[in-house]
């Protein structure tokens, strides 16, 4: 009896603190490893970090909003060129931000469907950044807004009367105009906030009530979820990034969208998981067995992004179309293809011959130097695809293409950083509000003996 009322008690505790709640459900015969000092944050941690971060993202990209209206001048012609740059820029960070929730909620959904015991000690830092993809949804607005103002600043096919003497956007025009756009990137936002409300919450819920079944309802809602996923992620990166050069075709590009993010997911997963072991936390939950597992598909993501990607080029090559090798022959002129080369070597090259050591993906320290590594080739890759498109023109036959000059500033690198480190602010806070782990789910066991044999 006395065992009993003690069960009780500990069970009441639980459901009154529910950041502690993993005693009341584990009891007397819980693993070390579960205790409350090893499965949640040291008070006030990264406290510095996540104010640094914040503001200095809102300084970085405050600057590089307005830079376009102060730098550009009296010259209409300037300063329509000079906002687009700072909003080219800007975007950029908006769209890794908005990444780094979308690949971690893409792992989420593929480590449910398929049950996933191993993953399941990593799969809370998974579910915190893809909780904030509202963060990345609200950081994609203020080029939209500028350009809702400005119509064609930003998004060349809104230009005013353009329509009337672009043929290929004439043939275009049911699907590029303002209200289907519009309502795309509502439903798109409205989508994968449900998906990431759902599933997230049905971890926290477990939390507190230890309900087995909720992890069966994840692995269901997670199929139908992912369909919806993969689609409007496709239609998205159609819409926020190819559309800005809307004479360029590619059938691959959704997939070369959904590469790049579930790296820089898998990227932003290995550092936190490597910040909170070395705070001391995560011992005996999160081992060197974890981040093996979590660098092979780091490794995968690396040589399936290059196989996308050369499959792209490759194929434009050898079709030899105007409208999809003038995509290229901007991005491989006047300085431009340095940086071409640079995601050769470092997106892909670099990273294959280091993560193919067994011995680095077993090190906490080395695959974190690999997550900041390969996110820092996310946002030069991202930075590829959008910055160029600020000096392009359209593309009539091969020798009318007007490479985009290079034309660095700092507003590159504000516009970069600034929504970066915002959601990384905000993303330390998000860490520590809640436990390290899913402390009540039934396939933890698993996770806490997961072993690699290959």
């Amino acid at each position: 009896m006395s065992q009993l009322s003690a069960s009780a008690h500990d069970h009441d505790h639980g459901h009154a603190h529910a950041g502690h709640a993993h005693h009341g459900h584990h009891g007397h015969g819980e693993p070390p490893s579960l205790a409350a000092d090893n499965t949640e944050a040291p008070k006030g941690w990264g406290s510095a970090l996540m104010g640094l971060f914040i503001v200095a993202g809102i300084a970085c990209a405050g600057a590089t909003l307005a830079s376009g209206f102060i730098l550009g001048g009296a010259d209409e012609a300037a300063q329509k060129t000079a906002i687009k740059h700072g909003l080219a820029s800007y975007h950029v960070g908006a769209l890794v931000a908005l990444g780094m929730a979308l690949g971690p909620l893409g792992l989420v959904l593929i480590m449910n469907l398929v049950k996933a015991g191993w993953f399941v000690t990593l799969r809370r830092q998974a579910e915190n950044a893809a909780s904030l993809v509202w963060l990345g949804v609200i950081m994609l607005l203020p080029p939209l807004v500028i350009e809702l103002l400005k119509p064609g600043v930003f998004i060349k096919w809104r230009t005013p009367g353009l329509i009337a003497t672009d043929e290929l956007l004439a043939k275009k025009a049911p699907y590029l105009n303002d209200p289907f756009f519009f309502s795309r990137l509502a439903v798109y936002a409205i989508v994968w906030i449900i998906i990431a409300r759902l599933i997230v919450g049905f971890s926290r819920k477990q939390d507190i009530t230890g309900d087995k079944w909720l992890s069966n309802k994840a692995s269901f809602h997670s199929a139908w979820a992912i369909l919806a996923f993969a689609l409007t992620c496709a239609f998205a990166s159609f819409d926020l990034i190819k559309a800005l050069d809307f004479h360029w075709f590619s059938t691959m590009f959704g997939v070369y969208f959904f590469a790049g993010n579930m790296l820089a997911g898998l990227s932003i997963l290995v550092v936190i998981l490597a910040a909170l072991r070395s705070s001391g936390r995560l011992k005996g939950l999160v081992t060197a067995e974890h981040f093996h597992d979590t660098g092979k598909l780091m490794f995968a993501f690396t040589v399936f992004w290059a196989y996308i990607t050369f499959s792209q080029y490759f194929l434009y090559w050898y079709a030899n179309i105007p409208e999809e090798t003038g995509w290229f022959m901007a991005r491989q002129s006047n300085g431009w293809e340095y940086l071409f080369y640079a995601l050769c070597i470092g997106h892909f090259i670099v990273p294959f011959l280091i993560l193919i050591w067994r011995d680095v993906k077993k090190s906490t320290i080395l695959l974190a130097t690999m997550g900041v590594f390969m996110l820092v080739m996310h946002i030069l890759d991202v930075f590829y695809q959008v910055r160029p498109l600020v000096y392009m023109t359209k593309v009539i036959d091969q020798t009318a293409v007007i490479p985009g000059k290079v034309g660095l500033g700092w507003m590159d690198f504000t516009g970069a950083l600034g929504p970066v480190l915002i959601f990384i602010g905000v993303l330390i806070w998000k860490v520590r509000s809640a436990p390290l782990i899913p402390i009540k789910d039934p396939r933890l066991p698993e996770a806490l003996e997961h072993k690699n044999y290959v």
